[in-house]
């Protein structure tokens, strides 16, 4: 079983869909990421020192085996130094101090999303295995006199 040709292709489909569906998952989220940034930086109402929209960024941390994509606000953009310390003030807008009210930007436009990216995730994971099933038949079909099992010889 080990040489058998239909096995080796088998693999290498499966291999090579693999490959393929990681690639358009990366692909998909980042796409989702990047309309997620302009509706993070649309629902930004004011920003103390202007930067806090320029603070939401898209970070692809994927690797070989999974993809992933951040989406982060406020960092160095952010930050200011006061007498008690470093403070990161997209927190303050987000949650709120003693002295401000929130003003939440960044989990309620999160939160929104959660719906169109299981379905955007579901449709990518449909896509591409109908692409592969395509490709396998029309492969298949132009095979027909491929090996398809052991040869019985009649007399």
């Amino acid at each position: 079983m080990g040489n058998n040709a239909s096995v080796k292709q088998f693999k290498t489909d499966m291999l090579s869909l693999k490959n393929q569906m990681a690639k358009n998952f990366r692909n998909e989220f980042l796409a989702q990421a990047e309309e997620l940034k302009g509706n993070i930086q649309a629902a930004i109402e004011h920003s103390i020192t202007g930067h806090l929209r320029d603070s939401v960024r898209v970070k692809d941390v994927s690797t070989d085996t999974k993809p992933s994509v951040l989406v982060i606000a406020g960092g160095s953009l952010t930050t200011k130094r006061t007498q008690a310390g470093v403070f990161d003030y997209s927190l303050a807008e987000e949650f709120g101090t003693v002295k401000q009210e929130p003003a939440p930007f960044f989990y309620p436009t999160v939160r929104g999303y959660k719906n169109a990216y299981r379905q955007g995730v579901r449709e990518t994971f449909e896509q591409t295995l109908a692409e592969s099933n395509k490709t396998r038949a029309i492969r298949s079909a132009g095979n027909s006199g491929a090996y398809r099992g052991a040869l019985t010889v009649r007399r």
